[in-house]
């Protein structure tokens, strides 16, 4: 791993730092009570029933307060296997917050660092603070890409964030695939056990978050590729109405599908939504396979023999309890959270996906067939407005096509509904020297390009990450101190800063290139009438 989370890469292959000790009430309820960084601390004392717990931390060295590998719900095994979060199970004494916990279980991918240990037991949280003394600090909740079928938020360092904004920011793991989104008949309606792990970890963050100096009341909910996707269908559910006031999403919309061929031929239209008879249907099928009659008996399988099935399962389902509706109709609707949001995508969403779906050289005549499956009859109109010969080659044309009608216009259109209600900021990451999440650069046939997820390595440390150049890390401070204004106030704008005008009827985005941080006019920069 070179730079960061993987968003959809992986899904598309299955397709075609200083420690905290952390003292705990008998109920597992910590608190903020800071000593001074000492690495001969003595033992803090509990103290009677219903006294105050003590958070003592050697970890003030580099300015913050880490906790690490903080349970917010039981472990989901044996018989809470495909079962809604349970509360997590009660302690006493002294709990270590040194390390962070196990990533969900998930195919092996080299995006996760080497070594990193992977459970079905992996229900936990970090929390990165400042280490001075503060309450009611705004607090950023972090969820991870990964197509919803791997990733996890305890490799993302949020310190330049934390900093920045003097926020408390915590990055959550939780159930992906076949562990976090399966259904079947036998469930009834509850599936998206991924996206309840993440409420559940959004009412820990209600509960508990006020003992780490965090303001229950001043909650963004944030994340990138698959955590986008999570985080504007919880900004459609009931259930996590109350729990974040903001809304940040990158790389992914309500409104983000493929059509086909997009991730590769012979692959059919892709919609990480779909109505929870399909996703049983597939749950279903599994069970047949594994010579299982329900779902009693595939939570005694082993999950070493589900994890070659996990790539079954990269979809949320609606018509839940969870999500009674389709996101998209919700966004339509105008009934999902009135929520400030902050919102946008790189320039080249598409473009490592096209290469990998097609890999090789491609003629001009490759790419007329790609869009003619993709788009039937429109596919002249499409080819007259992004003709072969004014890219680099027909893939970064065909890269460029997909980046504007899967990702940035329906970012664009789900800003624009937004905004009927809400403060909505829109960006475009146009940096084409960042650094790719594979950490191999891009070929000379689609450059100048900014590529999926390239956009993380400016706002978060990763381990084994890259270090940026003088010009890219004032770019990041740029981003971080944008991302942290908003999360602080609901606006990004500040003294110094471009000003970032409000999205709306007139679609202006804010373009963060190399060498320059200017305002864009979405619609005609990526030809969003043609798709919207």
């Amino acid at each position: 791993m070179t730079a960061g989370a993987p968003g959809f890469r992986t899904r598309l292959r299955m397709l075609a730092a200083a420690a905290g000790v952390l003292l705990l009430t008998a109920c597992g309820t910590p608190a903020t009570q800071a000593g001074p960084a000492a690495p001969a601390a003595p033992p803090a004392a509990a103290g009677g029933e219903g006294a105050a717990p003590v958070v003592r931390t050697a970890s003030g060295q580099d300015g913050l307060r880490r906790f690490r590998g903080i349970p917010f719900a039981a472990p989901p095994v044996g018989d809470r296997r495909r079962r809604p979060p349970q509360p997590a199970t009660a302690w006493t004494g002294t709990r270590e917050a040194t390390r962070s916990g196990p990533v969900c279980e998930q195919p092996a991918s080299p995006e996760l660092p080497r070594g990193t240990p992977r459970s079905e037991d992996c229900l936990t949280l970090d929390i990165t603070a400042p280490a001075g003394p503060g309450t009611n600090r705004p607090v950023l909740v972090w969820v991870p890409g990964g197509g919803f079928l791997t990733g996890a938020g305890s490799i993302h360092d949020p310190a330049r964030l934390v900093r920045a904004g003097e926020l408390v920011v915590v990055t959550v793991n939780y159930r992906v695939g076949v562990f976090g989104f399966f259904a079947h008949p036998d469930l009834g309606r509850s599936s998206n056990f991924g996206l309840q792990d993440q409420l559940a970890a959004l009412r820990w963050v209600r509960a508990d978050i006020a003992r780490f100096g965090g303001d229950p009341g001043a909650v963004t909910l944030a994340g990138e590729s698959a955590g986008a996707m999570s985080t504007c269908s919880l900004m459609t559910s009931p259930a996590a109405r109350g729990l974040f006031r903001r809304a940040i999403v990158q790389s992914g919309s309500c409104l983000t599908g493929h059509p086909a061929g997009a991730l590769g031929p012979g692959v059919g239209a892709v919609s990480s939504w779909q109505p929870i008879g399909t996703v049983q249907g597939t749950g279903r099928a599994l069970a047949e396979r594994l010579s299982c009659t329900g779902v009693a008996c595939l939570r005694k399988v082993p999950a070493d023999r589900l994890l070659p099935y996990t790539a079954q399962f990269p979809m949320v389902a609606y018509g839940t309890g969870l999500l009674p509706a389709e996101p998209a109709a919700v966004f339509a609707a105008g009934k999902e959270a009135a929520v400030p949001l902050l919102q946008g995508n790189t320039r080249d969403e598409h473009v490592e996906f096209a290469l990998a779906a097609y890999p090789g050289r491609r003629t001009a005549a490759e790419y007329s067939a790609a869009l003619r499956t993709a788009f039937g009859a429109a596919a002249p109109r499409v080819e007259r407005r992004y003709p072969a010969g004014d890219f680099p080659s027909p893939i970064a044309a065909l890269g460029r096509v997909f980046s504007d009608r899967d990702w940035i216009c329906p970012t664009g259109e789900s800003g624009r509904l937004h905004a009927r209600t809400s403060p909505t900021y829109t960006y475009v990451f146009a940096d084409p020297t960042a650094p790719t999440t594979s950490g191999r650069p891009l070929p000379g046939t689609v450059r100048p390009a900014t590529a999926h997820g390239s956009e993380l390595a400016y706002l978060f440390d990763f381990p084994d990450g890259p270090a940026l150049t003088t010009e890219q890390r004032a770019l990041a401070g740029q981003l971080v101190g944008y991302w942290a204004r908003f999360a602080r106030t609901g606006d990004p704008n500040g003294p110094g800063a471009p000003a970032w005008p409000r999205f709306g009827a007139h679609a202006t985005a804010l373009t963060f290139g190399a060498d320059s941080v200017r305002t864009v006019d979405l619609d005609a920069a990526h030809h969003c009438g043609l798709w919207f």
